[in-house]
């Protein structure tokens, strides 16, 4: 029997949902228009999956769900990096749909394996000026969140010490977030967006 293959990444995580600012599965809360449609972009700063190297590797998930994601019945869809190709890519596609991988919580709660399509990613890591986007298919740009009174700026830094997936998130609106592919069409300008980093090591 093959043993697992080890991995040990560091990511740079950008999230968008159709949730109000403060995306309510950080508290454990559920969602709050009932259902979860959204984006997820991830770049490696640095790291293997089984001996190979991944450092600077893109991808983009979008995922929806009809009620709270740990219910279930789910859907999602991958683009990956154009330049992840032979061993790379295969690496990548292994720690990223595993459903004993770092994103099992994702994969565990669809309906079938999302699909994976190679294309130009676009990521941009710069707080309230972060972009990320897959091909025409996703595009994503954040906004500071804003008092509704004065139109100042907002800015909420969560610390998670038993969050699943990191351990501290920064909350932004979204000035942009749009998705129109293969049945995912949202389009959710104003809405939760969030960044943090992450260590994954397993398994």
């Amino acid at each position: 029997m093959e043993k697992p293959k080890k991995w040990n990444v560091k990511v740079d995580q950008l999230v968008s949902c159709n949730c109000n600012w403060g995306c309510p599965c950080s508290f454990n809360a559920p969602p709050t228009n009932g259902n979860c449609e959204g984006a997820l972009a991830y770049r490696v700063a640095q790291g293997t999956y089984g001996g190979v190297a991944l450092d600077g590797l893109k991808w983009v998930l979008l995922v929806a769900w009809p009620a709270a994601i740990h219910l279930g019945n789910g859907r999602g869809l991958f683009f990956f990096d154009e330049r992840a190709k032979g061993e790379k890519r295969e690496a990548l596609e292994a720690l990223v749909t595993s459903k004993k991988g770092p994103l099992a919580v994702y994969m565990n709660s669809m309906t079938k394996p999302p699909e994976v399509r190679s294309a130009r990613i676009e990521f941009k890591f710069a707080g309230k000026k972060s972009v990320f986007g897959a091909g025409n298919a996703v595009r994503v740009e954040f906004d500071p969140m804003r008092n509704p009174v004065t139109g100042a700026e907002h800015m909420v830094t969560g610390k998670l010490p038993t969050g699943l997936f990191t351990k501290s998130e920064d909350f932004y609106s979204t000035k942009t977030f749009r998705a129109d592919t293969d049945g995912f069409n949202f389009d959710y300008p104003g809405r939760n967006a969030i960044l943090s980093i992450a260590n994954w090591r397993g398994p």
